[in-house]
């Protein structure tokens, strides 16, 4: 398995687990479905960043951040600032509101 560049200081000089890019994995899926034409697939997305639930998995949003020693709030920010950008640059959202 090939090494994979390291996000944080915490992930530097070492491969990262088979468990850890499943994480980072689930992560980008959800950044990308932010995106997605569909609404459904969407608001999946925007409720893993966004819904904050003390019984968490392995996989929330709040765990990966932590497991990479990522700002949560930060992220969230700034993925706010996207999607309000996208929703008002979307006509038939705008449209529908």
């Amino acid at each position: 398995m090939g090494r994979i560049k390291p996000l944080t200081p915490e992930t530097a000089g070492r491969t990262l687990m088979s468990e850890e890019l499943l994480m980072l994995a689930v992560l980008e899926q959800a950044v990308a479905d932010l995106g997605h034409h569909c609404p459904a697939v969407r608001a999946d997305a925007e409720a893993y960043f966004f819904n904050y639930s003390p019984e968490s998995s392995a996989f929330s949003f709040d765990a990966v951040c932590s497991q990479f020693g990522l700002s949560p709030s930060a992220i969230r920010r700034e993925l706010r600032g996207r999607c309000g950008a996208r929703r008002a640059a979307s006509p038939i959202e705008s449209k529908a509101a």
